[in-house]
């Protein structure tokens, strides 16, 4: 079937008996359409049925006696029409059928008792999306209602609901601010589009409402919905929307502020609570839960102990033990570790926050509450670079969004958004890593070294007393036991490293060092850590055959 458009393809019944598609009732004033014949659930235009209707009253093919009553329709526009004198609809099947037009009831006093609204898509739908859409008003936010079918949309929606017709609203609503359509299928590029954003100041306007729910496939989502739901390192990935801001030194030591952070194995929080807290950060001083890890570290981004951390040594189901004195401040930032860290790729990440924007449910791991169907999207993937967006935050924090706990090695691909829109990016992290040969991975007491090869300072370079070892990402020093590993990744500052007066931001020479003692033979290499995530060092010792400690 299809859209029609003719009025020579309806025909209307002299009972109710659903043989033919339209039956003018006019005992009770209103008109039916039946999915029969000519007409299927692709409906008809609101301007074929005023146009049928014009010539069943001239015509009046079942002898009803139609001109003996007001006729049903008045139109507006070719896109907006009137139903007068008491007309009506019969029902909200035959409402669903009616495309391309919108259309307001009044009573027999003349006074408007609703009002629908047609909401139409345009762009790239597949015939199987769910579309949904959001309404606002003067009456507050309705619910996300589905479409009534699949694909692309073009369905009037009741905007004004007045039973008795006296222009208040307390019998029903008014949502005439903003209309927000949604398409948003499982590893498909989301779609979100508003009358608002299209510079439509209402939704009363005589016409159709065009809107844009243009999807595609996104070729960053490959997990199924039960793996993202049960499976990890997605179920210890959460979203937390604050009611104040977190602040967190990201691209410099300044202060950045955030309203939206993505825990990644880690508990966020603000604390508002009054000074003086000591040891013990309780739920009322930030949220901190189970969801904080025993043996891990809670890391304090503001206030007196900004840049401290804490080793956790217990917690309950409402409160964290930390070893040292804690002094609390209002609005105080903070995160909890876990002990192991979750490895979550960036992918990950992204697959579980999508997969949170479709659950008609709160996915706010806060105290407060936000749907995640009718939730603005938090990121997006430009290339391999995964970005913050600048969504609305419900619960009134700020629109900035932050990840915490994310691979080391992912430091150089994501790019947040603080609250004032800014993107913010940290330093970059060189990754650099130590491939061992088989003579030191074999040796227990195998070990290894870095150090920088030359520096400004005097007596520091290496072959020097004062020789530097390079720290890593973390401030710890690239050295330790090999451990029988074939290889050991380490992440360095590249843009903020200022060891032995080191301009930042500039390649590093390093003289890399190992040996072992019954197995393998000192071993020395030089290279270069670069603006790279891909440096590296091979250490390939001698078999050890003189070494004796009997």
């Amino acid at each position: 079937m299809a859209l029609i458009v003719d009025p020579d393809l309806l025909a209307d019944s002299t009972t109710d008996a659903g043989a033919v598609e339209v039956f003018i009732n006019t005992a009770t004033q209103t008109i039916k359409f039946n999915i029969v014949g000519d007409l299927s659930t692709d409906g008809v235009t609101e301007k074929c049925i005023y146009s049928f209707l014009k010539e069943e009253w001239k015509n009046d093919p079942h002898s009803k006696n139609l001109a003996a009553f007001d006729f049903p329709m008045t139109p507006i526009t070719d896109e907006f029409f009137e139903l007068v004198d008491g007309w009506d609809w019969a029902n909200d099947a035959t409402r669903q059928l009616l495309r391309n037009g919108g259309w307001l009831v009044r009573n027999v006093s003349g006074n408007v008792t609703a009002h629908y609204a047609c909401l139409k898509t345009t762009g790239s739908t597949e015939s199987n999306d769910q579309l949904y859409y959001l309404l606002d008003g003067a009456s507050g936010v309705g619910s996300p209602t589905n479409f009534v079918l699949t694909g692309p949309a073009n369905q009037g929606v009741k905007i004004i609901d007045d039973p008795n017709g006296d222009g208040a609203y307390g019998d029903g609503f008014s949502r005439v601010t903003n209309a927000k359509v949604f398409n948003r299928e499982q590893a498909q590029v989301y779609a979100l589009a508003s009358t608002s954003a299209n510079g439509e100041a209402s939704l009363t306007a005589p016409k159709l409402f065009g809107l844009d729910a243009s999807t595609g496939t996104d070729l960053k989502v490959a997990a199924a919905d039960a793996s993202i739901a049960a499976n990890a390192p997605y179920t210890s990935i959460v979203v937390r929307y604050f009611a104040t801001a977190f602040s967190r030194d990201v691209d410099s030591a300044t202060n950045r502020s955030f309203g939206i952070v993505v825990d990644v194995g880690t508990h966020s929080g603000v604390d508002g609570s009054a000074p003086g807290a000591a040891s013990v950060l309780t739920s009322a001083e930030g949220g901190m839960t189970v969801n904080a890890y025993s043996g891990g570290v809670l890391s304090i981004y503001e206030g007196t102990n900004e840049n401290a951390t804490f080793p956790i040594v217990s917690n309950t189901a409402t409160t964290i033990t930390v070893t040292g004195t804690l002094a609390v401040g209002s609005g105080l930032s903070f995160s909890a570790q876990r002990a192991t860290p979750i490895v979550a790729s960036t992918i990950q990440i992204y697959e579980k926050v999508q997969y949170l924007l479709r659950q008609n449910a709160d996915m706010d791991s806060t105290t407060g509450s936000v749907t995640g169907k009718v939730a603005d999207q938090l990121l997006e993937f430009v290339g391999d670079q995964l970005k913050a967006k600048a969504p609305t935050n419900p619960n009134g924090g700020g629109s900035g969004v932050l990840i915490q706990g994310f691979s080391i090695g992912d430091t150089n691909s994501i790019t947040f958004k603080d609250s004032g829109g800014v993107d913010r990016t940290y330093p970059f992290v060189a990754v650099f890593t130590l491939n061992f040969g088989p003579n030191l991975v074999a040796d227990a007491a195998a070990w290894y070294a870095v150090y920088f090869a030359t520096l400004p300072g005097a007596g520091n370079d290496y072959g020097e007393s004062g020789a530097v070892i390079v720290k890593d990402n973390d401030g710890t020093d690239i050295a330790g036991l090999v451990s029988a590993a074939t290889s050991i990744t380490f992440s360095f500052n590249y843009d903020g490293n200022v060891q032995g007066g080191r301009t930042a931001a500039t390649d590093a020479a390093v003289v890399v060092k190992a040996g072992g003692l019954g197995t393998a033979q000192a071993v020395k290499t030089t290279t270069t850590i670069a603006r790279s995530i891909t440096n590296s060092a091979s250490l390939v010792s001698s078999l050890e055959r003189n070494y004796l400690n009997p």
